[in-house]
């Protein structure tokens, strides 16, 4: 009788250490899955990726905030009451002053600036709207200055990251890590092989899948996002049956059942 307890005992804990085993497998994500820019396998070293900085071509949909600035103070009051901003020493620049302030690229490619009427938009850089505003505005003012910044640059940050959301870009280009640094970056169980970019072009949705883990990110034509970009993290599949922190809890709930299942036999 001594014996068949003992052998229950035994089993008891050769099953407990095997729940605890199978919960620390399950509850780790390989290093391999969650670092960065890894070199591939048998390929030498490489420090130098190619990758031109794209310059971003205005599209329908798109904001423009406009200035012009002369030497003339009446001019300047012109100006600013035609576009109806008034006396901009005492504005906030909130995205919602920026919307009822800014210039929207119209469906035709167009916008509509008071007193040099419709500039075509769509399909030129923001360096080049500078230069055509500076044109046009020097045909009424000799001494008109054209100040033309892209406003409203939004990306939105979905899936496995820290802090999901919409955020507001104030520079002319961002990189995917940067957005993912605004998100408090990626979750342990985020699969980094499998990132996705929504990116609207010519009217279309288009979806590129990015792989985080390899340096061939670098030179990507998707490395740079442009305004209204969505990205979507994929979860790992395992990640369900996962924990991303230790579960100490579970594992203290554990050992105690098991040392009542262990009393009891006893």
């Amino acid at each position: 009788m001594i014996l068949f307890y003992m052998n229950k005992k035994s089993i008891a804990f050769k099953l407990f250490f095997i729940a605890i085993i199978s919960l620390s497998v399950i509850s780790c994500v390989p290093y391999s899955k969650i670092k960065y820019l890894q070199e591939k396998e048998g390929e030498a070293q490489v420090y130098d990726f190619q990758n031109k900085i794209p310059d971003y071509r205005l599209k329908s949909g798109d904001y423009l905030y406009i200035k012009i600035l002369t030497l003339d103070e009446k001019s300047n009051e012109i100006f600013a009451s035609a576009t109806g901003s008034g006396n901009r020493d005492y504005v906030t620049y909130s995205d919602q002053n920026l919307y009822l302030t800014s210039y929207l690229v119209n469906d035709s490619g167009y916008i509509t600036f008071p007193l040099l009427g419709k500039i075509e938009a769509r399909g030129h850089t923001v360096t080049e709207m500078e230069v055509s505003l500076n044109k046009a505005a020097r045909e009424i003012i000799k001494e008109a200055s054209v100040v033309v910044k892209l406003v409203l640059f939004n990306v939105s940050v979905l899936g496995e990251v820290k802090n999901p959301g919409k955020y507001p870009v104030y520079t002319n280009r961002l990189n995917i890590f940067e957005a993912f640094a605004m998100a408090n970056d990626l979750t342990t169980f985020a699969d980094r092989s499998k990132v996705q970019v929504i990116r609207v072009e010519n009217n279309k949705n288009n979806v590129v899948t990015l792989d985080l883990l390899g340096k061939d990110i670098l030179s990507s034509p998707y490395y740079y996002l442009q305004p209204n970009d969505i990205i979507y993290v994929e979860p790992m599949k395992y990640k369900t049956y996962g924990f991303e922190a230790f579960p100490y809890v579970l594992v203290f709930s554990t050992i105690t059942t098991a040392l009542l299942i262990a009393s009891f036999f006893k």
